[in-house]
């Protein structure tokens, strides 16, 4: 008789960290995994190489933190078709996007309304084309002008609205602290597509991708609706894991913690309706995408561009189940920072050099 051996099941995936206690339901994501791309090493050293050059988060807590978040491996995930180049001219935007968003989260520009607007205010100077004067408006300048190489016009002010938009919300978020003022549940998931960055990170899928639509093609319905759904998926899927670092830092702008404020819930329901807004999106998702391939048929799209705008679709799939695989690998969202912050400390330095 042939004895039978019994494995031990595998380990449950780590959950975000802050939720102990808490039963972590599974999220929505009807995409299927997908191999990252094998260029990581190369976009991790051009990334490196882009922070020393401009002098930026130079600090051993910069580094660690940006260690903890493993950027590198996220461009790999969100963007696993683009070639080294392209890998190498999208990978600062994801350190950049992780670096403003530490620095008003737990920084003064997150506090003061004056002063978040005068940051913002020379930033968005830099992004119309004024030449950078410090050494963080000279690697905005720069990696402006490396992502838009190759693009069309057309392409360039649509990212430079996303851009626009999402450096923005830090002046929005700002206000709504200092008046104490939590966003409406309703409004939130649009807000917060915007403050993540969501909309720059699929913008930036499309060069990943190796394509660049027509205006006319980019408005379509279906296209769009594919974007928000999957722009808001993004914003709404960052909180959930994020929660437990903002509630230490006293950030608000976290659906998670808005369900809680607003509906007088404890955190696991506050968690499992995060869970269903999640589930919600997915399903437009999918929707969107089947009504693509007749809406192209329709206004008469054929050819290269029907496959270019099917193949950005499917570019924007790829960012959101990539951070769906990205959370649970990295140290920044599945445990807590042992190393105190000091109050209101910038942590990269990147408005007051360190």
């Amino acid at each position: 008789m042939t004895a039978t051996v019994r494995t031990a099941p595998p380990p449950p995936p780590p959950a975000p960290y802050g939720l102990d206690g808490i039963v972590v339901p599974e999220v929505t994501m009807p995409a299927p995994p997908h191999t990252p791309n094998p260029h990581v090493r190369a976009a991790h050293a051009a990334a490196q190489e882009w922070l020393d050059r401009f002098g930026l988060c130079r600090s051993a807590a910069s580094r660690r933190i940006l260690r903890r978040a493993r950027l590198p491996l996220t461009a790999a995930l969100f963007y696993p078709g683009a070639s080294p180049p392209v890998l190498a001219r999208l990978t600062p935007w994801l350190y950049w996007i992780c670096i403003m968003d530490d620095e008003f989260d737990d920084g003064p520009d997150g506090r003061d309304p004056a002063r978040c607007a005068a940051t913002l205010a020379a930033l968005l100077d830099v992004l119309g084309g004024r030449p950078g004067r410090t050494p963080a408006e000279r690697a905005l300048a720069d990696i402006r002008l490396r992502v838009q190489e190759g693009r069309s016009p057309g392409w360039s002010r649509a990212f430079r609205r996303d851009v626009e938009g999402w450096f923005w919300t830090y002046y929005e978020d700002t206000a709504d602290r200092v008046a104490h003022h939590y966003p409406r549940l309703d409004a939130y998931p649009r807000q917060r597509a915007h403050a993540f960055g969501a909309y720059v990170m699929l913008s930036l899928a499309e060069p990943a991708a190796g394509v660049d639509l027509p205006e006319a093609v980019r408005r379509l319905p279906a296209l769009r609706d594919l974007r928000h759904a999957a722009a808001e998926y993004l914003g709404l899927h960052n909180d959930f894991w994020s929660v437990g670092k903002e509630r230490e830092a006293g950030v608000y702008h976290n659906a998670v913690i808005l369900i809680g404020h607003h509906e007088r819930v404890g955190l696991q329901e506050s968690v499992d309706s995060c869970a269903g807004m999640l589930d919600a999106r997915a399903r437009r998702m999918v929707a969107a995408q089947l009504e693509l391939p007749g809406q192209l048929d329709a206004v008469g799209v054929s050819g290269v561009t029907r496959a270019e705008a099917l193949t950005c679709a499917a570019a924007y799939w790829h960012v959101v189940r990539g951070a769906h695989d990205y959370y649970q690998r990295v140290d920044r969202y599945t445990r807590a920072d042992p190393r105190l912050k000091d109050e209101l400390a910038p942590p990269h330095g990147l408005f007051t050099g360190q």
